[in-house]
């Protein structure tokens, strides 16, 4: 005899092997929510501030004697933030190195504005709020002193190009064209050189006071606890789902079939033919006096793989004076069993019969369980050797479709006897 195919698997059995396993996902459980708490006990506690500040555009007049106001780019005001000179201004505004106060900088332009918002984490809120602020108030300054700068080169070399003028106008006699022509150029960057000294080199300003955190910015222990339990649960579960068991005993007598709701349990482990077996089956079984005339009386009867239970009930009916038909349900496509075999109108063709479909060689319990929900009774045949996890599987699945096992038959080891 050959062993059953597996099965698929379904989504019951998931469920139960959690339930069964429930311990592998309790400790699972604990052991997330432990290192999520002790995460929290390591980890710093940390405060985050924020000081936001509106960049202004630069206006410089040129040299050439042209005001244009520069396109504001803040994005790279942005990358200024986080600069060497930035940094280093405000490090020694806080007393502390560079290279620490970069750690905790942060900067974020919300989009569509010339907003700048600087961040600053530290260990405490009131660092929190300064380190923000020192960083903020660096950035305007380094950003309007290169603007600055900018403006007192233009100037120097403007003042540098009319003291050139002057001197070559010297070389002219008084009254000449080409004497008064060079004074109009030298007096024109003078008039230059002036409106320099009014460009405005304003970088920008900060937008009201630096508000100190009110709690901490780092994890607490609830959310990291959470973050530990979900982790740990998300190990555990497949864990327990490939956790190797030791395999399913067999059924040994009825006992093994678990608890049992059926309207009878046959036990023929110790009947001397399979004969008599069957025929006291057929005894038991309470089918009607009068079959239908239009659609017959149909009966599942599902065994292990290679028993052939449905040909055995079939003469013992038959011995009993009914009128059978035997139909092995592996015959039939897998496709129309799914889509709902027998069908009324083949339901039509049996009338006046007894119908047993033998459901054993079938390899899906689901399709089995979908056969006996559209037939009248259904009777489980089941040998002392066969897999009792898988025969309580299949009943389970039966009793969630409402499906009432009419008869079990618990047989002898296969090949026992004759």
């Amino acid at each position: 005899m050959q062993p059953a195919p597996p099965q698929p698997v379904q989504l019951s059995e998931l469920a139960g092997s959690l339930r069964r396993r429930w311990r592998v996902l309790a400790l699972g459980a604990a052991v997330g929510l432990l290192l999520g708490v002790l995460a929290w006990a390591v980890l710093p506690v940390t405060y985050t501030a924020t000081t936001s500040v509106r960049v202004s555009s630069v206006d410089v007049p040129s040299s050439s004697g042209s005001s244009a106001t520069a396109a504001l780019d803040v994005a790279t005001a942005a990358q200024l933030v986080t600069s060497g000179d930035v940094l280093a201004a405000a490090a020694d505004d806080l007393g502390t190195t560079r290279g620490e106060l970069k750690d905790g900088v942060g900067v974020e332009n919300p989009p569509d504005t010339a907003v700048l918002n600087i961040t600053y984490t530290a260990s405490s809120a009131d660092a929190a709020a300064t380190g923000s602020r020192a960083v903020a108030e660096a950035f305007l300054g380094v950003r309007g002193k290169t603007a600055a700068d900018e403006v007192q080169a233009q100037q120097e070399a403007t003042w540098d190009r009319v003291s050139m003028l002057e001197r070559s106008a010297q070389r002219y006699p008084a009254g000449s064209p080409a004497k008064a022509s060079i004074l109009r150029q030298a007096e024109s960057l003078g008039d230059r050189a002036a409106e320099l000294a009014t460009a405005d080199t304003t970088p920008g300003q900060i937008l009201g006071a630096t508000a100190t955190p009110s709690g901490p910015s780092s994890l607490g222990v609830l959310p990291l606890g959470v973050a530990g339990l979900a982790l740990g649960l998300l190990v555990a579960v497949p864990v327990a789902l490939t956790r190797r068991t030791a395999p399913s005993a067999g059924i040994g007598d009825v006992g093994g079939l678990g608890s049992i709701n059926e309207a009878a349990v046959l036990d023929g482990t110790r009947d001397p033919r399979p004969q008599d077996t069957w025929d006291i089956a057929a005894l038991m079984l309470k089918l009607p006096s009068e079959v239908p005339a239009d659609t017959g009386y149909t009966l599942v009867v599902d065994g292990s793989v290679g028993t052939q239970p449905g040909t055995a009930l079939a003469e013992a009916l038959r011995r009993r004076g009914r009128v059978v038909r035997h139909v092995d349900a592996a015959v039939i496509n897998e496709g129309k069993l799914a889509r709902g075999w027998p069908t009324q109108r083949k339901q039509s063709t049996w009338g006046g019969e007894v119908v047993v479909i033998d459901s054993s060689e079938l390899t899906s319990d689901a399709l089995k369980v979908t056969l006996a929900t559209r037939c009248d009774q259904v009777v489980l045949a089941r040998s002392v050797d066969d897999d009792a996890l898988a025969a309580r599987r299949l009943r389970g699945l039966l009793r969630a479709q409402g499906v009432d096992v009419a008869l079990t038959v618990l047989l002898p080891q296969r090949g026992e006897r004759p």
